[in-house]
């Protein structure tokens, strides 16, 4: 994949999926972390290559976190995660253990996994990819 259509997935996929801005009641300031959460690995794993490739983050401040149920192995899924993440197991948050499921609902086997970053400028990076983006759909109509 070449790293313009990477840049337009990465950016899609966090304008989808991804937290906006959002005012931390704590401080009364805006919050600009980076957090993109999915069961689908691939998604989780294009993400991380695009937060890699495309914005340059500092490795060493990414952070991983684990929700699954209690029927699902909490160690096997870290591991699994780690390795589609390519986040270490040890810059991961404690894993949510959700409460058991309900009625007919069938969670994903592989839990779900959220991606944290925080850093004002490449949270605003993301946000210029994505209009730029939605700029180049307006200027094909």
């Amino acid at each position: 994949m070449n790293k313009n259509t990477l840049k337009i997935i990465g950016a899609m996929l966090y304008a989808c999926e991804g937290t906006k801005a959002r005012v931390d009641k704590r401080y009364n300031r805006l919050n600009y972390s980076i957090e993109l959460t999915n069961s689908n690995p691939n998604i989780i794993k294009t993400f991380r290559i695009f937060l890699d490739k495309i914005i340059k983050i500092d490795k060493n401040r990414i952070k991983g976190q684990l929700f699954f149920y209690p029927d699902l192995s909490e160690k096997k899924l870290i591991k699994f995660w780690s390795k589609k993440s390519s986040i270490p197991i040890s810059q991961f948050n404690k894993s949510i253990c959700l409460k058991a499921k309900i009625g007919k609902f069938r969670a994903n086997p592989l839990g779900t996994f959220k991606i944290r970053y925080s850093c004002k400028n490449d949270f605003l990076k993301i946000q210029q990819i994505i209009e730029d983006t939605w700029k180049g759909v307006r200027a094909a109509e």
